[in-house]
Formats: structure tokens, sequence, C-alpha cells
């Protein structure tokens, strides 16, 4: 087994950064103190929840694999 070979990530995951760095605030109220589930690109949230556990639940029940998505705490204002 080669252990040398660099893992991959999710497909567009090299654009996750600008995306979300672009992605228009306002979009992101109703998420406030909620985990979201992004595309691997960042262009769309695809589930969120109270918890992880709860972001999983939902990405799986939408027939999304979770081990394809990027996951964040969306912060209350202060």
């Amino acid at each position: 087994m080669n252990t040398n070979t660099p893992r991959r990530g999710p497909p567009g995951i090299e654009l996750a950064n600008v995306n979300r760095a672009a992605f228009p605030l306002e979009q992101l109220i109703p998420f406030e103190g909620k985990y979201v589930a992004w595309t691997a690109d960042s262009t769309r949230i695809l589930a969120s929840g109270a918890d992880l556990i709860e972001v999983e639940k939902n990405l799986v029940g939408a027939g999304i694999d979770p081990s394809q998505v990027l996951y964040e705490f969306i912060a209350p204002p202060v």
C-alpha cells in the first residue's frame, strides 16, 4: 500500500475559501447559531442543524455523502 500518495479532497475544494469569502452575508442570517454543510466548493449550503449530528442526518436523508462536504458553525452576531 502506497502511503505517500496525497489524499484528495472533494471536487471543487480548491475554490472553497474564495467562494466562501464571496458568499453574501445576508444569506447566512437564517443559519446564525447553527452548523451548516457546504458544497465542497462553498457555493451552496446543503444542510443545517443545531449540531453536527443533526446536519449529518439531514445530509444522509437528502442522499448526500457527509464526507464530501465542508462543515462550519455560523456564529450569531455579537
